[in-house]
């Protein structure tokens, strides 16, 4: 069984990390995925990998933090069932010592990216409830999936903007969930915790294995695990899914 056959998903981010293993699962379901990167040469060397069959998934070379981009990749694909909110960019300095420009970047990619994405496809997702067979919203129920973090709800030194941020994500979906469930779409978030991928790669990470009760960092596989459950579970919405073995409840 292919649970998404015949939808659609848009995965920002899409090209590395999280938001490639998330693209792949969702390949595996049956969607249909489109990648969004800065990267043209990341974004085709990630769709070369991709599961087939492969001529059903493709790219878009953009910028999230620019609504023009948004209005573009709406027109472009406009029939997206699955929006997955991806993209982020992490920081590692005390606030008193970030930059400006630095600031501005991490809150334009993580936060207002995510707002301008929900915002264009959510729309368009909206649009398209009258006149739809209840079975066919049911098969193939409309929804968003943002990325948050762990760090929106625990402290953590040197990561400020950053959790500022991933913290709007929350209550960014939890708003969203009840302004856009009566159009039969569904929002919800995934707070990972430390995860296998190149944001944690300089990071102690034996120190911090020794905080996480299951003694380990996650796999991005195990964050796509949680997407395609957010995915295909058409009752998931308003979810706010902790996936960091356990670290928050320490």
């Amino acid at each position: 069984m292919v649970p998404l056959a015949g939808s659609h998903a848009l995965i920002t981010g899409g090209s590395r990390g999280i938001g490639l293993a998330i693209a792949h699962r969702l390949a595996r379901e049956g969607a249909a995925c489109t990648l969004v990167g800065r990267d043209e040469q990341r974004l085709q060397a990630a769709l070369a990998g991709a599961p087939s069959p492969a001529h059903a998934h493709s790219y878009l070379v953009g910028d999230v933090r620019h609504a023009d981009f948004w209005a573009e990749a709406v027109a472009q694909r406009p029939n997206i069932s699955i929006l997955v909110n991806a993209a982020g960019l992490a920081q590692n300095s005390l606030l008193v010592r970030t930059r400006d420009e630095d600031l501005q970047e991490i809150l334009d990619v993580n936060l207002r990216g995510t707002i301008l994405g929900c915002r264009s496809f959510g729309k368009s997702m909206m649009k398209r409830k009258a006149g739809m067979l209840l079975l066919a919203v049911r098969a193939h129920s409309r929804s968003i999936i943002n990325i948050s973090s762990l760090l929106a709800e625990k402290g953590g030194q040197g990561a400020t903007v950053y959790a500022a941020s991933k913290a709007g994500i929350i209550g960014l979906t939890r708003a969203l969930a009840t302004e856009m469930g009566p159009f039969g779409v569904r929002v919800n978030t995934i707070l990972p915790g430390y995860i296998k991928t190149d944001m944690t790669e300089n990071l102690k990470q034996s120190l911090l294995q020794e905080k996480i009760p299951l003694g380990r960092l996650g796999e991005p596989e195990e964050v796509a695990d949680a997407a395609a459950f957010l995915a295909k579970n058409s009752y998931a919405s308003n979810c706010i899914l902790n996936l960091d073995g356990g670290l928050s409840a320490t």
